[in-house]
């Protein structure tokens, strides 16, 4: 067998393989061989029967693509590890002469795993700031945009005698029900946060905030005051358990802001000191995982895309050509830390992944596709632990 790589740009890779007569021969005995103990047919014992009724009995074409596949499969399989090849996807295979008793030619193209060319990353140094103290004014503003965007709400209902179910704020998952624990506020800076019921756990996530407003005009309702009533209505005890829940949370979106800011500084050196040619499969499966979050959100607020775009006066081609260059930075940055997790032998356990599991509802996947999620879990975990360690190791 003789091979020649082709090395293209963006990670394209064309790999010639030449079979000889001899190799082809070989591969076809065995094959024939294989296919006659797994063949029954009348007068003869598995694996006895002559050659030239075994052949006519399961048909040229099919002992010659099993031959094929066998070669394809073990050469290819070969040539990947000795030049350390690693596919990004399933490599395409052309067949360039199939015959019995004559040389045999394959070709296979696919987008290979870039190199990283990595400095030395424990060099970086990264600051992380202190997070801004929570002030009284701080509470009192943002219980005041509460107090607002719930007037502006009502206003939007106004007129009807009905009572009415309103969904407001940025979703995560499905709605909790009329009590819902989860109620949007707003931050000092006009942020929209959610707040939580002292009831549920810290690891617990808030997800779509939900209360129900009195139709009817705010000028004839008797609720217009920022006081232990309006607190009940979104959902606290009264007025100052809504300021502990408002600076509880503006604390935690304060911490995640400056958690956010560290690992941007982080992110935007290691761009600095680390390459990578990066693969257009990679960038479009990046853009596409945006696609499905925006999707995601918007059918949240009962809208859709065409919607949106209209909206937005674009289309889905110039909004991808808008993310593009932030879905390269998220694929490099992503491979990265891949080659700083696999340098620092950064390990993910089978019962991190279990646990990760208990979350996702597997009713309706396939036994494929719960591999593929274990997988995606574990490239999570992995990329999660490794993002934990640098920041350990950089941060002063």
């Amino acid at each position: 067998m003789q091979y020649l790589v082709t090395r293209g740009e963006k990670g394209k890779v064309e790999v010639k393989v030449d079979v000889a007569k001899a190799g082809f021969i070989e591969a076809y005995g065995k094959v024939l061989k294989k296919l006659g103990t797994e063949t029954k047919i009348a007068g003869f014992r598995p694996g006895k029967v002559p050659t030239e009724i075994l052949e006519q009995k399961l048909g040229s074409g099919k002992l010659l693509n099993e031959t094929a596949g066998t070669l394809v499969s073990k050469h290819l399989s070969e040539i990947l590890s000795k030049e350390k090849l690693i596919p990004l996807d399933s490599p395409k295979i052309a067949i360039g002469s199939l015959a019995k008793a004559s040389p045999f030619s394959f070709t296979a193209t696919f987008t290979n795993k870039p190199q990283i060319k990595l400095g030395d990353w424990k060099k970086i140094k990264a600051q992380k700031v202190k997070a801004k103290e929570v002030t009284e004014s701080d509470i009192e503003q943002s219980i005041k945009n509460i107090f607002e965007a719930w007037v502006n709400r009502k206003s939007e209902v106004g007129g009807q005698k009905s009572e009415k179910t309103t969904t407001i704020g940025d979703t995560e998952g499905e709605a909790e029900d009329d009590e819902g624990k989860g109620k949007f506020i707003y931050d000092a800076h006009g942020n929209k946060i959610y707040i939580k019921d002292e009831k549920e756990s810290k690891s617990q996530r808030v997800k779509e905030s939900k209360f129900k407003v009195k139709s009817g005009s705010p000028s004839t309702n008797a609720q217009d005051e920022i006081d232990d009533n309006f607190a009940k209505v979104i959902g606290a005890r009264d007025l100052a358990h809504l300021k502990e829940l408002v600076k509880r949370d503006l604390e935690t979106l304060i911490a995640n802001q400056v958690e956010a800011k560290l690992e941007q500084e982080i992110f935007d050196k290691i761009l600095e000191i680390g390459s990578c040619d990066v693969p257009d499969i990679l960038v479009d499966d990046e853009m596409n995982r945006i696609l499905v979050r925006l999707n995601s959100e918007l059918e949240r607020q009962k809208k859709k895309l065409n919607d949106y775009l209209s909206e937005q006066n674009t289309t889905l081609d110039a909004l991808k050509a808008k993310w593009r260059p932030q879905a390269e930075k998220n694929v490099k940055i992503s491979l990265i830390l891949d080659e700083i997790g696999k340098s620092e032998k950064v390990q993910v356990l089978p019962e991190e992944v279990g646990q990760a599991l208990k979350g996702v509802s597997e009713t309706n996947l396939s036994e494929e596709q719960r591999k593929d999620l274990e997988r995606y879990l574990a490239f999570s975990i992995f990329q999660a632990k490794t993002l934990d360690l640098v920041k350990k190791t950089v941060t002063s």
